[in-house]
């Protein structure tokens, strides 16, 4: 296949009949599934779909270069007739899938092969230090490993780890890489700074996921936790009403909805966004919740706070 993802997982690849694509394309969103679809065509192109609950959210075409398309028209742009398709079907969580899409849009970034004189515990000591977000990308001879930095010395947010025989998934942990005994084949790191449509998506989720834990935190030690729990709902029952598949309880955000752009996610973030401020100036007043903004946006990375003034029109002063 062109391009394989995590090559190193024994995930089958099934030959599809000549015109039969959008067969096994439906059968995946009709079991809900999330993760991404390999599909080849042999025509020196390969694309990578990206599902979350069943949706179609991403389609990416890699000829030469990676190419982001648009899911709705995807079917309309490729003939499906003239010949079998490959594909490789690989379930991910939704945290998994947009450190993929991160993954696949700076998939020119080069790697390299650790320096003689690190192993790789140091090589993340290094890595931790970078002020930005990023993503580590780790490679054995048998193995593969994305981990999600979150800059200025945070510990790993997410760490996905995929051998022959298990995918691993973890809030951070980072035992399974330092615990693998194969020589560190290639590594590098994907920067944030980057500004690609995928980073901007993460970076929103991120933003909108603390300030809103932060500011539900802040306003149970300022009015009790019965009013947040009102608040809470309210954002509940509009996220559910939309199939967004967001959800809170107490201070603490759920959010593993997969959007198509970073657009999308603004406008979905903006609307819950609208519930939270109406709250809080209800219960404190303009001026109190103009500070507490200021002060949750001041304990964000530069990058997020660039996507929040950028798309959510933000800012921490």
């Amino acid at each position: 296949m062109a391009y394989p993802l995590f090559s190193s997982a024994s995930t089958e690849i099934n030959a599809i009949p000549a015109g039969k694509l959008p067969t096994f394309i439906s059968s995946y969103k009709n079991e809900f599934q999330t993760g991404v679809v390999e599909v080849d065509f042999h025509n020196h192109s390969g694309h990578h779909l990206l599902f979350a609950r069943g949706e179609l959210v991403n389609v990416y075409r890699h000829a030469g270069n990676m190419e982001r398309l648009d899911p709705a028209s995807w079917f309309q742009s490729i003939d499906t007739s003239r010949g079998k398709a490959y594909l490789r079907a690989l379930a991910l969580t939704p945290q998994a899938v947009r450190l993929v899409k991160i993954l696949l849009e700076q998939a020119g970034v080069p790697s390299a092969p650790l320096p003689g004189n690190t192993n790789l515990e140091g090589q993340f000591q290094a890595w931790i230090k970078h002020p930005a977000p990023a993503l580590a990308h780790i490679r054995w001879p048998n193995a593969e490993s994305l981990a999600l930095l979150p800059g200025d010395g945070g510990p790993p947010h997410y760490t996905l780890f995929i051998s022959a025989n298990q995918i691993l998934h973890s809030a951070g942990g980072m035992m399974a890489l330092y615990g693998w005994k194969e020589p560190c084949k290639a590594v590098s790191l994907l920067n944030s700074e980057a500004h690609t449509p995928a980073w901007d998506e993460y970076l929103l989720h991120y933003s909108f996921s603390w300030m809103t834990g932060h500011l539900l935190e802040r306003l149970v030690n300022l009015t009790g936790p019965t009013l947040v729990n009102t608040i809470a709902r309210e954002i509940n029952f509009a996220a559910a009403a939309h199939g967004w598949n967001i959800s809170i309880a107490g201070a603490n955000v759920t959010d593993q909805t997969i959007f198509s752009s970073p657009v999308e996610a603004a406008d979905v973030y903006s609307r819950l966004f609208e519930i939270l401020f109406r709250h809080i100036d209800m219960m404190v007043g303009a001026d109190l919740l103009a500070v507490l903004m200021r002060e949750s946006a001041l304990h964000l990375s530069r990058p997020c706070r660039s996507v929040l003034q950028e798309y959510l029109l933000i800012t921490p002063v």
